[in-house]
């Protein structure tokens, strides 16, 4: 049974492979509705968090806990990614002083150190995983599926996508070579973890027009880059701000603060 499972799984990823989603360069975004323009809500996106940094763009685990008190003394509400996209799509309402709290590739830190930091606060979550690299070690340990899947039981974090191979920049792959990332990925994400895919992050912030119009015909209904800003106020659905912590966490706690007070 289990490889008739393996061979149907696999007959389904060559089809789906197999049919590039090609789009026109007139065809318009997907829009923030005009009802999810306010409140201001910031994204917020960190790498690892682990003690001491394994590269430049780690967090240490006390740096951490001082930002998530931050949120709680601050009085922000943390929203789940479902929460926002609900809010961008559709206009559902959204609390004053709304943070949503994401992680980029997969450091074995966020199982080790995030994932029961943000599960003491009780906070949502979403980790963008860069599929064919889950269970790796390339310049630092990754985790595994079954990691991920203990992390998604949980019920307050998610996973998405990050592309198969993390490209370092999307934009000089063909159409082609763009839809297999896309797909490869969000087939892969949701055979192994059996929750839908819907949101993506460009690899190394590197992103245009073309590859979010490649993204929304292949599926997913945002796409994250690392322009900061009201997520409301994006261009597009497939181009929502977001907030590096490494240069701007108290900047975003600032903005959504005064933004809330002058509502």
């Amino acid at each position: 049974m289990r490889a008739l499972n393996t061979l149907a799984s696999a007959t389904a990823l060559a089809m789906l492979l197999g049919t590039a989603v090609a789009v026109r360069s007139s065809e318009a975004l997907p829009q923030v509705s005009p009802a999810g323009r306010l409140p201001y809500v910031a994204v917020l996106v960190w790498h690892d968090v682990v003690t001491p940094k394994e590269v430049w763009f780690d967090t240490e685990v006390e740096t951490f806990k001082s930002q998530l008190e931050a949120i709680r003394r601050g009085g922000f509400a943390v929203v789940s990614l479902d929460a926002l996209r609900a809010h961008l799509e559709h206009g559902a309402p959204l609390p004053a002083k709304a943070l949503v709290l994401t992680f980029d590739d997969n450091g074995h830190g966020l199982y080790d150190n995030a994932f029961p930091i943000l599960r003491r606060y009780g906070y949502p979550a979403t980790l963008f995983v860069h599929s064919n690299f889950v269970g790796t070690t390339t310049t630092k340990r990754h985790n595994t599926w079954a990691q991920l899947q203990e992390i998604e039981r949980d019920g307050r974090i998610g996973v998405q996508s990050l592309t198969a191979n993390h490209p370092p920049d999307l934009r000089a792959l063909t159409d082609k070579a763009v839809v297999h990332e896309l797909q490869l990925s969000k087939f892969s994400l949701e055979h192994r973890l059996g929750k839908p895919v819907f949101a993506l992050v460009y690899p190394e912030d590197n992103y245009d027009e073309r590859l979010a119009r490649l993204a929304a015909a292949n599926g997913y209904a945002l796409g994250f880059s690392e322009d900061w800003g009201n997520a409301g106020a994006s261009d597009s659905l497939l181009m929502v701000h977001r907030y590096s912590i490494l240069t701007r966490f108290d900047q975003a706690l600032r903005d959504v603060a005064a933004n809330a007070s002058s509502r």
